[in-house]
């Protein structure tokens, strides 16, 4: 018996120049028709072996975080053993009215400390908005309550170039914005990456590729295969993609602090900010009464990082670290 399911070959790590006729998913290789994904509890589907002689979908697998493919390359098995039972704990917004206890592990919106939780799947059904995200980060979630007019992307394509002396409001230290002024223009080139765990990234540095001296033999072929070395320490397999020339701005605080960033980061005077922003807009004119350029610097090793909301102090809420894994 086979299934008949379409599948894409990466949802099973196989080479789609190696898929025959004959290929099988691996479901049907272990004549397993009747199993039910252990996340979300619904049949069908690219379904992987779980590491305990389960079944999970490889779209539950990616949006749970504690979830852990074993083998990258080939998504699995699975090893669900680092999900914590808060996690069980919460109920689906769509399945909760219906069922008389929460089942599945549920995955919540990833804006603010919002608790509102769904299965992976169910989401997916109701056309939640689920995007990619860049690592460390694996997928973005927006509930309903926070999808609307103020979510709207900025149009870049209506975003002017930024002249020396403007002034413009960017994200300062210590995690708020101010208006500040731009001082420097540069340009600098990144590098785009595809890594082997399906993940990506385009901000490298071309020194962070540690197989080839990028500095004095210029960015690899489109294609090549390269190691990286991220921002752990830790060096990892990755194809390469290209390289941008980005135009870079260097802007000063009035506290006098300096930092360079891209044009996406810096909003000008007349533009309207997202919520985001607003919410975190302070004025800096008068330091001697304020003193806000002296609060506790908020620790990053990413830009994106989630905003807490007091109000949800006491819900389980997912972890700020995520899994380097995304399809």
């Amino acid at each position: 018996h086979v299934c008949l399911s379409s599948y894409t070959p990466g949802c099973y790590g196989v080479d789609p120049a190696s898929v025959s006729k004959e290929w099988k998913c691996s479901r049907c290789k272990a004549n397993a028709m009747t199993e039910t994904c252990c996340l979300c509890s619904l049949r069908g589907g690219a379904l992987h072996k779980t590491t305990n002689d389960k079944w999970v979908h490889v779209l539950c697998a990616v949006a749970v975080l504690e979830a852990r493919f074993v083998n990258i390359t080939k998504r699995s098995p699975v090893d669900l053993s680092g999900i914590p039972l808060q996690r069980f704990k919460l109920k689906c917004y769509y399945c909760k009215k219906r069922m008389k206890k929460a089942s599945g592990c549920c995955v919540q919106c990833s804006h603010g400390r919002c608790p509102t939780a769904y299965h992976p799947t169910c989401a997916q059904a109701a056309g939640v908005l689920m995007q990619p995200d860049e690592w460390p980060f694996v997928v973005h979630v927006t509930c309903c309550r926070h999808k609307g007019p103020t979510q709207t992307e900025r149009n870049k394509a209506a975003m002017h170039e930024l002249t020396v002396g403007q002034k413009v409001i960017c994200k300062h230290k210590n995690g708020r914005y101010y208006q500040c002024d731009v001082v420097q223009l540069s340009k600098e080139t990144f590098y785009e990456v595809n890594f082997d765990d399906g993940s990506f990234s385009d901000n490298l540095f071309p020194e962070d590729i540690v197989s080839r001296d990028c500095a004095q033999l210029g960015p690899p072929p489109q294609g090549d295969e390269v190691q990286v070395r991220w921002t752990d320490g830790l060096v990892y397999g990755a194809k390469f993609v290209a390289a941008h020339v980005i135009q870079m701005y260097l802007v000063e605080f009035e506290d006098g602090s300096q930092l360079t960033t891209k044009r996406d980061d810096v909003y000008t005077l007349d533009e309207e900010l997202p919520k985001r922003v607003k919410s975190r807009l302070s004025k800096a004119s008068d330091m001697r009464f304020d003193g806000i350029f002296e609060e506790n610097e908020i620790i990053q090793e990413s830009k994106r990082q989630r905003v807490i909301n007091s109000r949800y102090r006491g819900d389980y809420i997912e972890p700020v670290i995520y899994r380097a894994i995304m399809e």
